[in-house]
């Protein structure tokens, strides 16, 4: 047996899987009202991660050399840093938005029992 993506058909779905379907897609591309948040956090790892390894390779030989490491590591302290409180923004903003949605869940069983 073939199949549907071999045979060319396409598979008849009835309306609540396509609506389940289309809740899931929207459920895994939800972004909690941040792209450029989370865009941020994505790069920011990447610079630390990039000019971090560099930073500590200068660090690691001024420290046999015993002078000049303080630069090195306060650019390192700073990149984890920036990088660090992003990410804590971005988890402060998903906390938020999970409680009021919730919230509103809560809400909205009330009302439903209330009447």
């Amino acid at each position: 047996m073939f199949s549907p993506i071999w045979s060319g058909k396409t598979p008849n779905r009835s309306d609540e899987e396509v609506a389940e379907w289309e809740r899931q897609q929207a459920k895994l591309h939800q972004d909690y009202d941040s792209p450029w948040l989370s865009g941020l956090v994505t790069f920011s790892g990447f610079v630390a991660a990039f000019i971090g390894s560099v930073a500590v390779f200068f660090l690691a030989v001024h420290l046999v050399h015993g002078r000049g490491w303080l630069p090195y590591a306060l650019m390192i302290a700073g990149l984890v840093g920036a990088h660090l409180g992003l990410r804590a923004m971005r988890y402060q903003k998903r906390r938020h938005a999970r409680r009021s949605a919730g919230e509103d869940r809560w809400q909205a069983r009330r009302d439903r029992r209330s009447e």
